[in-house]
């Protein structure tokens, strides 16, 4: 119920008595289980990676082992109108943790990368890519796939923005990349 509160309202101006009402608690009982607001705020974007991180892996596993299929089924599922909320808190949680002073957001975006580019590059990894390139490769894509998704979130143009990472897959096969 909390992650779905901090999906729906966000978590940069978190409040403990409206989200204490909206789960049908009390600031004083949401405090006793968690510690603090930061605490509250730490948990959320831990489930919410984790849930991510989760529902990324299923999508990886039944798309099997070709690249192009994997990064496709991928995409389907980002741009989902319901992962919508999901990829926002996301964000939120990201750009706070790169502030000077992140407080509870602290490591949350370098914890994302390294995730992802788990993710990334077990799907890049196969027979005939060269020692070294599937790092590079994971990043690029990475990379891509974050900025796709923040010019969705920003301008709700799908088709635009699916066929520019369908460019992109079909340059990275052209150049002889994993992607096919």
């Amino acid at each position: 119920m909390i992650l779905d509160y901090a999906q729906t309202h966000g978590l940069s101006g978190i409040s403990l008595r409206p989200l204490a009402a909206a789960v049908g608690s009390s600031p004083r009982v949401l405090l006793y289980f968690f510690g603090s607001k930061e605490a509250i705020i730490q948990e959320v974007l831990a489930l919410n990676r984790d849930r991510q991180r989760i529902l990324v892996q299923e999508v990886l596993t039944v798309s099997g082992r070709d690249p192009a299929a994997v990064i496709s089924g991928l995409w389907r599922w980002l741009t989902d109108p319901q992962q919508q909320r999901v990829i926002r808190l996301f964000f939120e949680g990201y750009a706070r943790s790169l502030q000077p002073d992140p407080g509870p957001w602290q490591g949350f975006g370098q914890a994302s990368v390294r995730e992802w580019l788990d993710l990334l590059s077990g799907v890049l990894d196969v027979p005939g890519v060269p020692e070294g390139s599937v790092d590079r490769q994971a990043t690029l894509l990475l990379a891509a796939l974050r900025g796709l998704l923040l010019d969705l979130l920003a301008t709700g143009e799908t088709e635009r923005i699916t066929a520019a990472l369908d460019d992109l897959l079909y340059a990275m096969a052209d150049r002889g990349h994993p992607i096919r």
